[in-house]
């Protein structure tokens, strides 16, 4: 895989403000695809893990914060990114009694899409996968004062917003942010983490606060800037459970040019 290697250099010299090919950058990228692996064989586990089985393997922290957010009734935004096991994060939350939705892009490979499907309705999550009628979706899931997941720390559009992320500007999803706008719903940062005996700690923050100063698109900038900050803080924390092997700094595209590959921003606006 010389082309994801070299990508995941790239992302790892980045973040830790060295050259693709220092030593360190090298090391933590190993470590991130050995992450990458422990994630998949968990994964398949899913099928096949009780309730209880995945309440000892997952320790929650900060749950209180949670059911502070569901007791005002808007339903919980959650935002998480690419880092350790997201799918365990959203199968805790459905074992530990939360509603969970999750938004997610459609597999491209065959029956490998319904497989993960299955396997994540098995344990009580709920699907909305990206596309047309996700808006809608997300909207009526909120409505029922349930909560809706978005890892979104990896787009691949040309309409959302441009932040600055370790430094150099990426872009990132306007859905969080324009949602939050519109329904009220309080955005609510939650990561999980791998421990050195192959468990898991999911810890949930603070709400982040969403700028409501009447200017839409300055309101939507400043927020996803708070989202972006709380991912910058998580992987520099554990930077080899940082599972994003794609190119995340990438030229800014005009919207509708030849190629552009257009990913809906979930914008409600």
């Amino acid at each position: 895989m010389p082309r994801r290697r070299r990508v995941t250099f790239e992302n790892f010299g980045q973040v830790l403000g060295r050259p693709p090919s220092d030593g360190l950058v090298k090391r933590t990228a190993r470590h991130a695809f050995g992450n990458y692996f422990k994630m998949f064989a968990d994964f398949m586990l899913m099928f096949t893990l009780k309730p209880e089985e995945i309440r000892r393997m997952v320790r929650p922290e900060g749950r209180e914060r949670l059911d502070r957010v569901l007791a005002q009734g808007k339903g919980a935004i959650v935002v998480t990114a690419h880092v350790s096991n997201w799918d365990m994060l959203a199968a805790a939350s459905a074992v530990y009694g939360y509603p969970i939705s999750a938004v997610t892009n459609e597999l491209p490979s065959g029956g490998l899409n319904e497989l993960v499907v299955a396997s994540r309705e098995r344990i009580g999550m709920k699907m909305i996968g990206l596309g047309p009628g996700s808006l809608r979706q997300i909207l009526k899931a909120l409505a029922r004062n349930e909560v809706v997941a978005l890892a979104s720390d990896l787009y691949s559009g040309d309409r959302g917003v441009r932040v600055p992320f370790f430094n150099r500007p990426a872009t990132f999803p306007s859905g969080p942010a324009a949602i939050a706008l519109k329904t009220g719903a309080p955005i609510l940062p939650v990561w999980i983490r791998r421990q050195p005996d192959n468990l898991y700690v999911a810890e949930v923050e603070e709400p982040i606060e969403v700028s409501r100063t009447g200017d839409t698109a300055r309101d939507v900038q400043l927020t996803t800037e708070r989202i972006v900050q709380f991912f910058e803080r998580i992987i520099r924390r554990e930077p080899d459970q940082w599972l994003v092997f794609l190119p995340v700094w990438r030229p800014q595209k005009v919207a509708g040019t030849p190629g552009s590959p257009m990913q809906p921003a979930l914008d409600p606006s």
